[in-house]
């Protein structure tokens, strides 16, 4: 089973990407994790991909594509996940393409959906550890002390680009980009909605249900 994971930042992609695969086996392609772990492993395509992202530039598709075969090959499970990705409609076709190449095909496209005003709110409150990068809400998940990790008692932060004028920019470039992708899998009957606006366990058992695990 091959399956992509959409939805806006702080929709909470990511930690359902985590549950599938900690409770379900699901190998996760995380594009940023990728691209760093190819760098540093000092590989043929880690050396080109750092060719470009030293300079500044966007890390060409024809290689994310790349990318992704090789992650597909290494990985040889029947269970994977693409989380985040892809982030817009060319992106989308080079995973098509990169999954029929590869002999397999796309099974599910679960985009996370939740209210604009709840997003905001979760994002504007949301912290992280400054040492450990546990996430913290102060509204939903707030540490035992304030501002202070209950893990290890490092100090909470907060990302610059988590405010409300900053997060609302981030958020209409994100719509404008992905709306193309939804419609993309909503065409090919392969996209399916999830209400993102309920507690994590909720929407955890609305995921496993759509994907039977």
């Amino acid at each position: 089973m091959i399956i992509v994971f959409l939805g806006p930042p702080g929709s909470g992609k990511g930690t359902q990407a985590d549950i599938l695969h900690d409770n379900h086996g699901f190998f996760h392609f995380d594009t940023g994790s990728r691209l760093r772990a190819e760098i540093a492993s000092g590989s043929e395509l880690g050396q080109r991909i750092a060719s470009f992202t030293n300079a500044g530039k966007l890390v060409p598709i024809e290689i994310i594509k790349e990318m992704i075969l090789k992650f597909l090959r290494e990985a040889d499970a029947e269970r994977i996940m693409f989380d985040g990705f892809p982030r817009n409609l060319a992106q989308a076709e080079v995973l098509d393409e990169g999954l029929k190449e590869y002999g397999d095909d796309l099974d599910y496209a679960v985009y996370l959906e939740i209210d604009e005003d709840n997003l905001l709110a979760r994002i504007v409150n949301r912290r992280f550890c400054s040492k450990c990068g546990e996430i913290y809400n102060l509204i939903s998940k707030p540490p035992k002390q304030a501002g202070i990790c209950d893990n290890d008692g490092a100090e909470l932060t907060q990302r610059k680009d988590d405010t409300e004028e900053v997060f609302g920019t981030r958020l209409k470039v994100y719509l404008e980009e992905t709306k193309p992708v939804l419609d993309y899998y909503r065409q090919a009957g392969k996209l399916h909605t999830i209400d993102g606006d309920y507690d994590i366990e909720d929407v955890s058992r609305a995921v496993a249900e759509l994907l039977g695990v």
